[in-house]
């Protein structure tokens, strides 16, 4: 591919994603709903490649039992690493990061710490079986997300990563 050419394709992808940002901006109606924001939000999901076109599948599912791990029931495993007090666990879920979201906050049996969500990624810190749980969810496809969650003790001084908005 010659330079010209590859600088063509990531000026298009530039405008591609300034567009989509400026259009997740919203107008300046103040009687705008917080239901055309989850529109549009979902919208723009919807913009993401089809999830047929996107392996979701191609890592060996395992089956591992992770203390504090709470996952929704359809999540895929595809990997736990123990580092000492801390385990990592990686799998995919068919499912939007602002599905995963309402998931959570619909669920009784932990408790959310925090939530956050910028439409392509989901970051929940909770609180389940003595356990702490930091989870990103992150969109591979317009309905498929990646997960990450690491698991450690329920104290305040677990060292799980921070939220992309502290940074």
């Amino acid at each position: 591919m010659t330079r010209m050419r590859f600088t063509a394709i990531k000026r298009c992808a530039a405008a591609a994603v300034a567009g989509a940002v400026l259009a997740a901006c919203g107008g300046d109606d103040p009687g705008a709903s917080a239901e055309s924001g989850m529109g549009q939000a979902e919208g723009m999901l919807a913009n993401l490649p089809s999830c047929d076109r996107v392996p979701l599948d191609e890592e060996p599912e395992i089956d591992a039992d992770v203390p504090g791990l709470v996952l929704p029931d359809d999540a895929r495993l595809t990997s736990v690493l123990e580092q000492g007090s801390l385990t990592t666990v990686d799998g995919t879920i068919r499912m939007t990061p602002l599905d995963l979201r309402a998931d959570y906050e619909s669920r009784t049996d932990l408790d959310v710490i925090r939530i956050e969500d910028e439409i392509f990624e989901t970051e929940v810190l909770l609180r389940a079986d003595g356990h702490r749980m930091y989870l990103r969810a992150t969109a591979l496809c317009a309905d498929g997300t990646a997960l990450s969650a690491v698991i450690g003790p329920d104290t305040e001084d677990t060292d799980l990563p921070e939220f992309q908005s502290d940074l």
